[in-house]
C-alpha cells in the first residue's frame, strides 16, 4: 500500500501545483531520527580522518565532506548504481556480514595515477575494467580507508573490517536481501578541483547489535578524542618522508638576452647578495631560515645560523640557532 502526501506550496512544481512525494507502508524504516544523526555524526568524524589519509597518500590537498546519510531498501541501493562503478566490498569479520564502498571509476584512477607518480588526472571511463597492477594499487589505499572507518566507528561500533574485494557489476554484489534496510552515506570527495561522490551501504542485520548505542548521550560521552601514541607516530612517520623543495639563494641579479647568450666560460656574474650577509633558504617559495655559505666533506653547503618563525605583526621573527 502506498500513500500520496501533497506538500506544502513550498515543494510546488514549477506550474504551480503542489509537488506529490510517495510514502510506502511497505518500507519499513527501522532507525529513528536521533539513531541517523548520530550516525551522521560518526561518518562526519571518519571524514575528517580519511581527508587526513588520503591527502598523505595522494600528496595532494583533500576535502571530504558527508552530504547525505538516508535509509533505503537494499534493492533501491543497487536499482540506483551507475553501470559502470567500482564497488569496494568490506567485511565484519566477527559476524561475517559485509558492507561496501561505491566510488567513481574515473575519481579512481585519478587517485591510481596519483599513486603511480601521475598528476592524477581524471578521465572518463565507459567500462570499469582493473590490471592486476592498478587493483593492487587500489587495494593498498582501500586498506588505509578501512582501518580508517574501523578507528571512526571505535567509540561507539567495534568490528574488525577487513577489504575482502573489488567489484565492477552491481548485479554481481549480494550484501542483503532486496527489501532489507540498509544505510547510504553519501560523501563528497573534492581532490583538487574535481568534486566527486562515494557511498558507502551499510546493510540494517551489521548495526542492529550496535543499536542502543545509537543515542546522542554515548555519542557526546565518548567523542573525546585523544592522540594515541600510535597516531602520534603515524603522523610523524608520515611527516619525516614528507618531501618539499628547499632552495638556498645565492642572489639575484638582472643582465639582458644579449648578455646572456654572450656567456662564456670564467665569466662572472655579479649578484645583489652583499659578502658579509646571510642567505635566504626558501621553503616553497616561502624564506624560513638564514644560513652562510661553506664547504663540508669537499662539497658546497650552507650552514643555518637563524630560523624565521611565523608571521608576527612587525613582520617575521628570527630564532638564532647558534
Amino acid at each position: 500500500m502506498a500513500l500520496k502526501i501533497s506538500q506544502s506550496h513550498e515543494g510546488a512544481n514549477s506550474d504551480g501545483t503542489a509537488a506529490i512525494k510517495v510514502y510506502d507502508f511497505k518500507k519499513a524504516l527501522r532507525f529513528s531520527m536521533e539513531q541517523v544523526r548520530v550516525l551522521t555524526r560518526i561518518h562526519e568524524n571518519f571524514a575528517y580522518q580519511l581527508a587526513s589519509f588520503v591527502s598523505a597518500e595522494l600528496r595532494s590537498i583533500v576535502q571530504v565532506e558527508v552530504g547525505l546519510v538516508e535509509q533505503m531498501l537494499y534493492e533501491e541501493f543497487i536499482n540506483e548504481l551507475p553501470p559502470t562503478t567500482i564497488l569496494s566490498v568490506f567485511e565484519a569479520k566477527e559476524q561475517e556480514i559485509r558492507m561496501v564502498l561505491d566510488m567513481n571509476p574515473g575519481m579512481a584512477y585519478g587517485m591510481i595515477d596519483r599513486l603511480l607518480g601521475g598528476k592524477g588526472a581524471h578521465k572518463e571511463i565507459e567500462k570499469a575494467a582493473l590490471t592486476p597492477i592498478e587493483t593492487n594499487v587500489l587495494k593498498h589505499l582501500l586498506e588505509g580507508v578501512v582501518k580508517t572507518l574501523q578507528k571512526a566507528w571505535n567509540d561507539i561500533i567495534t568490528l574488525q573490517l577487513r577489504l575482502l574485494n573489488l567489484e565492477t557489476n552491481p548485479q554481481f554484489l549480494q550484501l542483503a536481501i532486496p527489501t532489507e534496510t540498509v544505510i547510504v552515506v553519501t560523501f563528497q570527495i573534492t581532490i583538487g578541483n574535481r568534486i566527486e561522490s562515494m557511498r558507502l551501504c551499510i546493510p540494517y542485520i551489521l548495526l542492529e547489535p550496535f543499536i542502543p548505542k545509537l543515542s546522542s548521550h554515548n555519542w557526546y560521552g565518548h567523542n573525546k578524542w585523544v592522540k594515541s601514541k600510535e597516531e602520534s607516530e603515524f603522523l610523524q612517520e608520515r611527516i619525516e618522508h614528507l618531501a618539499v623543495p628547499l632552495i638556498v639563494e645565492l642572489g639575484r641579479a638582472t643582465i639582458t638576452m644579449e648578455e646572456l647568450l654572450g656567456l662564456s666560460e670564467n665569466d662572472v656574474i655579479q649578484l645583489n647578495q652583499p659578502v658579509d650577509e646571510p642567505l635566504h633558504v626558501k621553503v616553497n617559495e616561502e624564506t624560513k631560515f638564514l644560513a652562510h655559505p661553506g664547504i663540508r666533506k669537499s662539497r658546497v653547503a650552507a650552514k643555518i645560523e637563524k630560523v624565521i618563525e611565523g608571521d608576527t605583526e612587525n613582520g617575521k621573527r628570527e630564532t638564532d640557532t647558534r
